[in-house]
């Protein structure tokens, strides 16, 4: 009787063990105690936000409702996939033999159902609110219909870049790519910790410094939402005027762009007029980088000439004798 009562006792403080630890697995500050530099960005972040009186940022999010999944709900599964996460980390740690112990707990990539915990709405937004949109936007407007690119998400993408689909198997004749290239994070990669846009290496203390002031000016265009808009970038992952899945997307390039009936697509408020100013202005900055570009390689030409040697100029272009 003693036994049983030993037996139930023990795991009853198991079960109390692993609940605490499970439910301490989804506070922020268990996250901080080992993402330091995240923890110090969001920690300033919040306090810039109050002080300035701002928008809404993610930092003021708790870690876990964007990375563990089912975590905005408080479900005891994502308690469990938090705990899960927390041991496959602490684990190497420990013994430093085993790089990994999973590749399924570890991953922290942002499930698409724990952004449409909060944006439901945006699930059916055709258009970006002109008031939402930084300066240089504002003028020509922003489309982007998100009920369209969920349900391609939905259907069309998640047959080759879903490896495990719902109530399904994998299907192991089917090489499947991992991401979903329209999962919400796809495009909104920086919406928090935008201090790391172009920093995908470790930063030192000055660096980050500099990166976080960069993220707060760029972020500070829009008065009510301290979000990151999506780089060109993330859209021409898509957009790249190929034939993919027997159809064929259309090219994102606002940069090189000279088709105004494209440009328009994505940017409905733009005006011929507007259009044709633009790539004026385009063409001359070209110019005026090419002329500096000429000058240092006439530069470059002329001390390779005047210095008699045979070494080749820095491209490894020939130069031509001249009488």
């Amino acid at each position: 009787m003693r036994r049983l009562a030993a037996y139930l006792v023990g795991i009853a403080l198991i079960l109390f063990v692993v609940g605490g630890a499970a439910e301490l697995s989804l506070k922020s500050s268990t996250c901080m105690a080992c993402h330091q530099m995240e923890a110090s960005f969001a920690r300033w972040m919040t306090g810039r936000l109050k002080a300035e009186k701002k928008g809404f940022g993610h930092e003021l999010i708790a870690c876990a409702d964007c990375h563990i999944q089912g975590a905005p709900a408080h479900t005891a599964v994502s308690k469990l996939r938090g705990l899960l996460h927390a041991v496959t980390y602490l684990v190497p740690q420990i013994d430093p033999r085993k790089p990994e112990v999973t590749g399924i707990f570890n991953r922290t990539r942002i499930p698409s159902e724990n952004c449409q915990y909060c944006h439901m709405a945006s699930l059916y937004r055709k258009t970006v609110y002109v008031r939402d949109l930084p300066p240089g936007l504002k003028k020509i407007g922003l489309t982007m219909d998100h009920r369209k690119h969920v349900l391609t998400r939905d259907d069309t993408c998640a047959r080759c870049h879903e490896r495990y689909k719902a109530g399904e198997k994998a299907d192991k004749g089917v090489n499947y790519m991992e991401v979903n290239h329209l999962a919400c994070d796809s495009c909104h990669t920086l919406a928090s910790h935008s201090y790391r846009a172009e920093h995908l290496l470790p930063m030192n203390t000055s660096e980050y410094r500099t990166a976080r002031h960069t993220a707060w000016k760029t972020l500070s265009t829009n008065p009510r939402w301290m979000v990151a808009m999506p780089s060109e970038k993330s859209c021409r992952r898509c957009h790249n005027g190929k034939i993919h899945f027997k159809e064929r997307i259309f090219l994102a390039n606002c940069r090189e762009g000279n088709d105004y009936d494209t440009c328009v697509k994505c940017h409905p408020l733009m005006t011929k007029d507007y259009f044709e100013q633009y790539k004026r202005e385009r063409k001359k900055s070209a110019l005026a980088s090419g002329s500096q570009g000429n000058e240092t390689r006439g530069q470059e030409l002329t001390a390779w000439k005047i210095g008699g040697t045979e070494s080749a100029p820095k491209d490894g272009s020939r130069a031509v004798a001249t009488k």
